[in-house]
């Protein structure tokens, strides 16, 4: 087939090929540019161990390996603390975690622009699958009169958060994860909706829930400690009655009392026998990352028989009793006592008078500061009363950890 035209298709094609060529000489530079401007490598992190030995599987390597002393970590490492692990990463960022026994973690992207040019910010994120970790966001990298950004992200199974610098403690539970703002501003995402917590501020996640308004970043660590709930929830009923199994048993009883529910240790008929009557809740949590560690309770005494604290400052008709292991796992224990009235004189170290027969609003000072040894991880509260005949009455039992 002969074309009618062959000079005009001569010059199309010419015009193409230059329009191509045309296209290449602007892309080419584009894309080269672009790819100066966004390049990104991976970086490392460094796990120090503190306490113990941390479970690390590095991508790619088939079997988990115990790690005792510092090691660098690349992206797609997973990291696992035991009951009695701890430990700390440091990020290229200067950012730092420190995580808690029982936790387990995904390093998933840790990267830097590739060129010094490059705009693309420090990115550091990891996933946070269960457990508890402190997290110092550093501040923004300065250089000369340019401030390269930086994004840290923390994800749970229940939300994702954005740290600003500052300090912040993340708890990821199996039914929620608590965000909790020491210093800073956190953007913390779930189902499509994001809230803003800033300092001594918590929000909470929940699953198939957006996170909750932002409240007090204070939390109450006691369950049931207002009795509405049958006792079986959180609470155990103690009775210690010595060598003679023919002393009275001492009873615990919840009830409602001038309104409130309330729990009621009443113990009769004791021919001066002492025993011991009430209930404890076993805690099981580490309070080392806190500032503050507050008791709080309404007490209520109706009848004393044992005069004071007993001839040992032992025995009072109401004791809250907080045991504890500090930073070198040695016992410890926080005791105050309860009492209507000493008429022989008894000594009542650790001990507080109080007017009967009506409600007494209690609060503990910050026994992070004034409990001897220092609490690092509390193991139980016991709630209960000592001596011969007693009636006494509890509720708004409260553990404030700040």
């Amino acid at each position: 087939m002969i074309r009618k035209n062959p000079e005009r298709v001569a010059w199309l094609v010419i015009i193409g090929a230059f329009l191509v060529f045309l296209g290449l000489c602007a892309s080419v530079p584009l894309g080269v540019r672009y790819y100066l401007l966004h390049a990104t490598s991976p970086k490392e992190a460094t796990l120090e161990v503190i306490l113990g030995t941390i479970r690390v599987q590095e991508p790619g390597v088939a079997a988990p390996l115990g790690v005792t002393k510092s090691v660098q970590l690349p992206e797609g490492s997973a990291i696992q603390t035991d009951e009695t692990s701890r430990g700390i990463l440091t990020f290229h960022d200067g950012s730092t975690m420190i995580l808690f026994p029982a936790t387990q973690l995904t390093l998933r992207d840790m990267r830097i622009s590739t060129f010094p040019w490059g705009i693309e910010p420090t990115q550091v994120s990891v996933e946070v699958i269960r457990g508890s970790v402190r997290v110092g966001a550093a501040p923004q990298i300065a250089t000369g009169d340019a401030v390269i950004g930086r994004q840290l992200f923390v994800s749970t199974p229940h939300l994702s958060t954005e740290l600003a610098e500052g300090s912040y403690r993340i708890e990821a539970f199996a039914d929620s994860t608590n965000v909790i703002v020491n210093n800073g501003t956190a953007s913390v995402l779930a189902q499509g909706k994001t809230v803003t917590v800033g300092r001594s501020q918590r929000t909470v996640g929940r699953p198939g829930q957006p996170p909750i308004i932002p409240v007090a970043a204070a939390q109450d660590i006691i369950v049931n400690g207002d009795f509405r709930d049958p006792l079986v929830r959180g609470w155990m009923v103690v009775r210690e009655q010595g060598n003679n199994s023919a002393q009275a048993n001492g009873s615990v009883t919840q009830a409602l009392l001038t309104e409130r529910p309330v729990v009621q240790i009443l113990r009769t008929n004791s021919n001066q026998t002492s025993a011991i009557t009430g209930v404890i809740q076993q805690i099981g949590q580490e309070v080392s990352d806190y500032h503050s560690l507050k008791i709080s309770a309404d007490i209520r005494i109706h009848a004393q028989g044992l005069s004071g604290g007993g001839i040992l400052s032992s025995e009072y008709p109401m004791i809250l009793r907080l045991r504890y292991r500090d930073v070198y796992g040695s016992e410890g224990e926080w005791v105050h006592g309860f009492y209507i009235q000493n008429a022989t004189n008894n000594p009542t170290v650790n001990g507080e008078l109080v007017a009967p027969n009506v409600w007494i609003p209690f609060e503990s000072g910050n026994l992070l500061e004034t409990a001897d040894p220092r609490p690092f991880y509390l193991t139980s509260l016991q709630i209960y009363a000592s001596g011969w005949d007693y009636e006494s009455y509890v509720t708004a039992v409260r553990l404030i950890v700040e």
